[in-house]
């Protein structure tokens, strides 16, 4: 099954990609790993921007080559939905990465004060969006309490420890907002793995979050290795993390919507060697509700911006004050 949902194409089940003049075609495979001749699909190359593949798939060197000759970006899963990494172009076509701008990127880094600085406004936009969301469903909640500590904090290990208590307050609200208990009440977060159905969906938002951060990235010159907020020492790339915090409780809106709305079932969801996973159905729906939101228009000082640009603003925002040491000021969402 492979699944368009404007320009970004979803691969979710087993199949043989392959370049076929301008297309990209794509083989069916059996459970053994062999192709099924009859059961092929075309995509004409210029109607992609981004291949999420969530399911077994075999490609060779010269489709990555052509993959990246169009510019395009290929995010791999694992098979409990976990992603796992990307391809990302190195062509012509891709955004050229300033030394300077690398060099700068740097500088804020090991500069004490003003990587502190960077990682307050992240930590604060992100509680500012949790509270923002808790208001919108008219709960009371004391984060206004944490987001006024967080300029008191003298440490990124403070700065997290206030995150950490924020994020879980935040969670402890979310059975007072999300309707369907039976099928859908928040214990606690887990993460590897998810221990729940809820918790799977949490796992699966926050993974498309990291992904779009990482694309929009990509079109800067900032560099994906060097964070602020979450330590880039043992991770290969980490900038999209610092971004993504800001706007997680975005999309967790869309997780309570998609709840209290009913469009998923139990159905959508099946657990394997006790591990829960989203059925393709699933998948589908919830990326389908996605794309709508990154592309739904809002006004933004004067501007009518979707929420992909938004997130692409903000971080050439953060690169200015990186580079020139400006002031920068996280994105709040206003509705």
């Amino acid at each position: 099954m492979v699944e368009n949902v404007n320009r970004t194409h979803f691969i979710l089940t087993n199949k043989l990609i392959k370049r076929s003049k301008n297309n990209l075609d794509l083989y069916s495979l059996d459970k053994n790993g062999n192709v099924v001749d009859r059961d092929r699909t075309y995509i004409p190359i210029k109607t992609i921007d981004e291949l999420y593949i969530l399911k077994k798939c075999i490609i060779d060197t010269e489709t990555l080559s052509f993959l990246s000759d169009n510019n395009i970006i290929v995010h791999f899963f694992s098979r409990n939905q976990r992603a796992t990494g990307s391809f990302f172009p190195n062509s012509k076509n891709s955004v050229n990465k300033s030394g300077f701008c690398f060099l700068q990127q740097l500088r804020a880094f090991d500069d004490k004060e003003h990587r502190l600085y960077i990682a307050k406004q992240i930590t604060k936009g992100h509680i500012k969006n949790m509270i923002i969301n808790l208001k919108y469903y008219k709960i009371n909640n004391n984060l206004s309490e944490n987001y006024k500590l967080i300029d008191k904090q003298n440490s990124i290990q403070e700065i997290m420890g206030v995150e950490g208590i924020s994020k879980k307050e935040y969670y402890e609200c979310w059975n007072q907002i999300i309707t369907n208990q039976k099928s859908f009440k928040f214990t606690k977060r887990s993460k590897r793995p998810p221990a729940d159905k809820i918790n799977v969906l949490i796992s699966y938002f926050n993974s498309r979050v990291y992904s779009i951060c990482l694309c929009e990235i990509y079109k800067t010159e900032l560099d994906p290795r060097i964070s602020f907020l979450h330590e880039p020492n043992y991770r290969n790339l980490s900038l999209h993390l610092d971004i993504a915090e800001i706007f997680k409780p975005i999309f967790d809106r869309l997780i309570f919507t998609i709840l209290n709305k009913k469009m998923l079932k139990d159905s959508h969801f099946a657990k394997n060697n006790g591990l829960w996973k989203l059925s393709p159905d699933g998948i589908k729906i919830i990326e389908l509700e996605i794309i709508k939101k990154l592309s739904k228009i809002k006004n933004i000082n004067g501007m009518q911006l979707n929420l992909r640009y938004i997130i692409l603003k903000e971080i050439n925002n953060l690169k200015k004050c990186i580079i020139e040491y400006s002031e920068y000021t996280s994105y709040e969402n206003s509705s």
